[in-house]
């Protein structure tokens, strides 16, 4: 199984007044992810969506182990955990 990863330097904008990570930007972490991984297998995310294919987000859950915090680098893990013609469910460790 391939795992994508791209690093994230944790910015004091995405922290509140204890520079612990708000949690909204766990999610615009794990889009960062997903595009990270679609350019790894050799795509364009911009050149698909002019194709016609377009993958929003229908369902997500996110476990929350263990606070981040400001100064810190985030690295994002990304894999396909399925996928069939319609559907690709992907899977995420931050």
């Amino acid at each position: 199984m391939f795992v994508s990863e791209k690093q994230i330097e944790i910015r004091y904008a995405e922290t509140d007044q204890m520079g612990v990570v708000y949690h909204a930007n766990y999610i615009i972490w794990m889009e960062i992810g997903r595009s990270q991984l679609v350019n790894d297998v050799g795509f364009e995310y911009a050149a698909l969506e002019k194709d016609g294919y377009v993958s929003p987000v229908m369902d997500l859950s996110i476990s929350y182990k263990a606070a981040m915090h400001y100064g810190q680098v985030a690295t994002v893990r990304t894999w396909l955990e399925k996928h069939d013609r319609l559907r690709t469910t992907y899977g995420y460790e931050i």
